[in-house]
């Protein structure tokens, strides 16, 4: 198993957790004719009050979460980006100028663009892809240096900036710095940094059998944060060739996460009775987090430093919850996707849970389905 920890990309909408556990469907996924749109809507107030309240949090983890569901809700959106381009937070800052560069928040694209000359180098990527969208005549070619000399996440973010931008003549550019020697870089960083340039490239071209090979082969990497990485991008494009297989590591001793993101990326390709997975997991508490741990050191007789940051997570009170609560959060998103009653109604019920992450995740997915 990979070491238990809290992974993912510097603007994601839910942080990765690794841990293994059985999770299997429960009950079926009950249809309503409209009455799920009906429960959204309904819904829909509370949910924009929760991300407009979570964009002044102490934390930034759920001021970031705050800009991404605000990119579903427009009208709460200005204030949100326009405060966190002053956040202290480097990555709040660059969530605030992805969610400019999104919804083209013109009235911000000079803002944006005096972060050109921010400290860290992916809010300066991030500025630029802002004020690119907004119209401004920026130079870009930064963006290709950050490509080939940036530190590892400075080139992921670089790379998925490139392919939002939607300029295919960057293509042979990702290409070229997807093959190019990163000898001061980890193996890991390496392998989801290369992922995020095959993400950039399959946005920029979707038939391109060849990369598309490549994000297939991630989903059985070594590391979670690459597998669900690469699910949700075979997801978003809809490549139905990898179905069975998705179904197949759902119903595998799979860590949790990797089994919630094959089941959105499954319902979004139309198998809305993946919805279940996602209901379940959208009940994950610390009680099952013990368990799972428990269950896996014995059956696995995993020792060292695995074994030891597995201990540290059982007797800490706070990390177990926020584990467990970043489950909840990961299924909040994929519940966005599934259209039926019972999955509306637990989005609903997620604005109220405990976890303000959680209750952003929910609120983002509603506004997203109910638009």
């Amino acid at each position: 198993m990979a070491t238990i920890r809290a992974a993912g990309r510097f603007f994601v909408g839910v942080l990765v957790v690794a841990i293994i556990c059985a999770f299997m469907p429960t009950q079926a996924v009950a249809q309503g004719p409209n009455e799920n749109k009906i429960i959204l809507l309904q819904s829909k107030p509370k949910a924009k009050s929760i991300v407009q309240s979570a964009g002044k949090s102490e934390n930034p983890r759920v001021r970031m979460a705050a800009l991404e569901a605000a990119q579903h809700a427009p009208g709460a959106a200005f204030e949100l980006a326009r405060n966190g381009l002053g956040d202290e937070n480097a990555a709040v800052r660059f969530a605030a100028l992805v969610t400019i560069g999104k919804l083209k928040l013109t009235d911000l694209s000079a803002a944006a663009l005096d972060l050109t000359r921010d400290e860290n180098e992916s809010v300066r990527a991030a500025a630029l892809f802002a004020a690119k969208r907004c119209g401004k005549d920026v130079d870009l070619s930064p963006l290709g240096g950050m490509l080939a000399n940036g530190s590892s996440g400075a080139r992921a973010n670089a790379a998925m900036l490139i392919g939002q931008l939607g300029d295919k003549q960057a293509i042979n550019m990702l290409r070229d710095m997807a093959a190019k020697p990163m000898p001061r870089v980890s193996p890991a960083k390496r392998s989801s940094v290369r992922l995020q340039y095959a993400e950039a490239m399959i946005r920029l071209d979707p038939d391109d059998d060849e990369v598309l090979g490549a994000i297939r082969a991630s989903v059985y990497s070594n590391l979670d944060d690459v597998r669900v990485l690469a699910i949700q991008i075979l997801g978003e494009v809809g490549d139905r060739s990898v179905q069975g297989g998705l179904a197949h590591i759902i119903k595998r001793d799979n860590p949790i996460q990797v089994k919630l993101a094959a089941a959105q990326s499954l319902v979004r390709m139309g198998d809305q009775q993946k919805g279940t997975v996602l209901i379940s997991g959208s009940r994950y508490d610390e009680a099952q987090l013990r368990k799972d741990l428990r269950d896996f050191v014995q059956s696995s007789g995993v020792g060292g430093a695995e074994a030891e940051e597995i201990r540290d997570i059982l007797a800490n009170d706070e990390r177990r919850a926020l584990i467990a609560s970043e489950v909840r959060a990961q299924a909040a998103v994929g519940l966005g996707y599934v259209d039926s009653k019972a999955a509306a109604q637990r989005l609903s019920a997620l604005l109220n849970d405990p976890a303000p992450i959680v209750r952003v995740a929910a609120a983002g997915a509603i506004l997203r389905a109910s638009r």
